[in-house]
Order: C-alpha cells, then sequence, then structure tokens
C-alpha cells in the first residue's frame, strides 16, 4: 500500500487526479537515517537538531518520532543501519567463503576498507572520534554494536588460520585490534591529508601494507 507524504520521491500520473508523488511507508526509515547521517556529519552530534533531519528527510516532526522518539535513538538507528548492515553483510560473504584463511583474511581487510571509503562512512568515524568520548551510553553503544561484531569477524579468521598453522598465535591479540584500527586511521588519513601529502601512498598499497604487517605468517 502506498501512502502519500508531503516530501516526494517519483512522480505519479496526474491525469486522474492522484498526487503527483508517492512513498513506501517501508522506505521512510532509511532516508531518516539517511539524512540523519548527513545532518550529523554536517553539523555533529551534539548540535544536529531532529527538526533539521525531519526536513531533509522530507517528513514531518511528528512522522521522525514515529520511528525514532530522540536523538540519541536516532543515532543508534544510523549505527545499526549503515554500520551493522554492512558488517552483517560481510558476515554472511564470509559464512560462503571457501578459501584459505589468509585468503579470507585478505578479502575482509578489503571489505573493510571499501566500506570505510564511503562518505557516509567517514561521517560516522568522524563523529565517533569527535564527539563520543562525551556521550559515554553512545560510546558504549558504538563498542558493543560495531567494534565487537566486527573483532568477532577478525576473530574468526584468525583461529582458523592459527590451526591451519598459516598464521602466528603470537600475533592473534595484537592483530585483532591493529587491523581494524589500521584502516581507521588509513581511511581518515587518506581522506583528508592525501592530497596534500608528496609522499602519499595508494590506497592499493595501504591496504597491502594492512594486510601484511600486523599478522605474519606461521614460521
Amino acid at each position: 500500500m502506498y501512502l502519500t507524504d508531503p516530501a516526494p520521491q517519483r512522480r505519479e500520473d496526474e491525469a486522474d487526479g492522484a498526487p503527483r508523488w508517492r512513498r513506501r511507508p517501508e522506505e521512510r526509515p532509511e532516508e531518516i537515517l539517511t539524512a540523519a547521517l548527513e545532518v550529523f556529519g554536517e553539523v555533529g552530534f551534539d548540535d544536529a537538531k531532529l527538526e533539521s533531519v525531519a526536513r531533509r528527510a522530507g517528513v514531518s516532526k511528528g512522522t521522525l518520532y514515529l520511528y525514532f522518539d530522540s536523538k540519541e535513538t536516532l543515532f543508534r538507528g544510523v549505527l545499526r543501519g549503515k554500520c551493522g548492515v554492512a558488517l552483517a553483510n560481510a558476515e554472511a560473504r564470509l559464512d560462503a567463503f571457501r578459501g584459505t584463511a589468509g585468503e579470507a583474511l585478505d578479502f575482509f581487510i578489503r571489505t573493510m576498507w571499501d566500506e570505510l571509503r564511503r562518505p557516509e562512512m567517514a561521517s560516522i568515524v568522524r563523529l565517533v572520534h569527535a564527539e563520543l568520548w562525551r556521550f559515554p551510553d553512545l560510546a558504549r553503544f558504538h563498542f558493543s554494536e560495531v567494534i565487537l561484531p566486527a573483532r568477532r569477524l577478525l576473530t574468526r579468521i584468525l583461529e582458523r588460520g592459527i590451526a591451519a598453522g598459516e598464521f602466528s598465535p603470537t600475533a592473534r591479540r595484537f592483530a585483532v585490534g591493529a587491523i581494524p584500527s589500521l584502516l581507521i586511521q588509513g581511511a581518515m588519513s587518506q581522506r583528508g591529508f592525501g592530497q596534500y601529502d608528496p609522499e602519499a601512498i595508494t590506497d592499493e598499497q595501504l591496504v597491502d601494507g594492512v594486510i601484511d604487517e600486523p599478522l605474519g605468517a606461521k614460521d
């Protein structure tokens, strides 16, 4: 069933007097999350207003409140809807992966890098690093919903590689924390300073370095 909405998305035939624009209700939460991420990225979490998000999404503030009852709930929705979905997709692809642990690690790192290069993910990383230290509940939520699931995925790959003799057991603990950190920092550095750095490395060189350095093959 279609519902009319003040903010249009697509044209309808006006010959029968029907509204020019219609929107599926199930599309609205995703549109609100996308608008929220844009607003958060532009002005920061603390200065963001729900009215601005609603306006950007093309819905009323009342409609926004049907899905998200506070700015904090909205931010949690952004993390689940963007980062959570990306991690779930990565997990599904890893479940279907049939290569070696080394190949799975390569695949995981490159998948993470592709996600981190997306502008919306860069906005999330900036928000997390710039503001979440002032919002402990949201920081804990980010840790439990994003960081821990990423670590669990990585740990699965590493333990499989250790069991197969592909990876050194002593490097596991370091690699679980280091690989995501290197990718996040690398993505922010490439995006923010790469154009000014006369000795900047390419994205491919950065990813290859992350794959090779933190975790050596077992001797």
